[in-house]
């Protein structure tokens, strides 16, 4: 069964930092999802980490973005180490560039948006840097060093949205408004109309949105959304007809038949 893990820390606007040293509660062997945000940084890589069932190497000097309610699980070897840090996004009290970045990783899963970065020697050594400030502000608990560890949370979301540039990944704030009104209504609204008529857009223009920035139709975004949470639930070990009723399908013989169409499995064999 899949838990989902919260943070009381967090939800009172706490920026929680652990070291990743020896393997700990850290390295799970059964998937979970969290409702704040955790971002990895390993200095020394080795072994897996999936992110909504699809697997990520983990690699020396490289930051992974786990986003509230991703489904992930992590397989570290040994010799790994690194610094994780936990938080909700009022905590780092980001300007709007970095919120939509941020929004960007709810809204987008793991195969629009990658939430794993690869940093070079330069971008290395300054995060390097960051992370041990970052540390140690988060260990001083003085009000000085909160005001620091806020700032720095800003700067490593910076470095990560450099990378994203050079990753070539674009996301403009018409899809990112879609995107954020699928996550939000997504088990109440499923046809297109309806998304077109709450962003007052023509079903044709938002088709033409979707397909430029994902290549897929509207439907086939919505669908694919409810395809992952579909999974991400029927991972924690509910039923079939629970799973139904929790995407708000009124039949669960329909939403069977809906998850085999998209996926060739059933939901049981799921």
């Amino acid at each position: 069964m899949i838990p989902t893990h919260r943070s009381e820390k967090t939800s009172q606007r706490g920026i929680v930092v652990n070291h990743l040293g020896q393997l700990n509660e850290y390295d799970f062997t059964e998937p979970h999802r969290h409702d704040y945000f955790e971002f990895f940084y390993f200095k020394k890589g080795g072994g897996v980490h999936y992110i909504d069932f699809i697997e990520f190497e983990i690699h020396a000097n490289s930051v992974h973005i786990v986003a509230p309610g991703q489904v992930h699980q992590m397989k570290r070897e040994l010799d790994s180490e690194g610094h994780v840090v936990l938080f909700e996004l009022p905590a780092i009290a980001p300007p709007a560039a970095i919120e939509n970045f941020l929004f960007e990783h709810i809204c987008l899963d793991a195969e629009e948006l990658n939430p794993v970065f690869r940093l070079d020697a330069d971008q290395k050594e300054i995060l390097d840097q960051r992370m041990g400030t970052i540390f140690a502000c988060a260990q001083s608990g003085s009000d000085l060093d909160k005001l620091r560890l806020v700032n720095e949370m800003q700067l490593f979301c910076i470095a990560c949205m450099e990378k994203t540039g050079d990753q070539g990944v674009s996301v403009s704030s018409d899809y990112l408004k879609f995107r954020r009104a699928l996550k939000d209504n997504f088990k109440e609204l499923k046809k297109v109309k309806d998304y077109a008529e709450l962003l007052n857009m023509t079903e044709r223009s938002l088709n033409d949105l979707c397909k430029a920035h994902s290549g897929k139709s509207a439907s086939e975004v919505i669908y694919d959304l409810l395809i992952m949470e579909a999974k991400r639930l029927l991972r924690t070990g509910i039923s079939v007809k629970e799973t139904a009723y929790a995407l708000n399908f009124d039949d669960p013989a329909h939403f069977s038949k809906f998850f085999k169409n998209k996926t060739g499995s059933s939901p049981s064999d799921f």
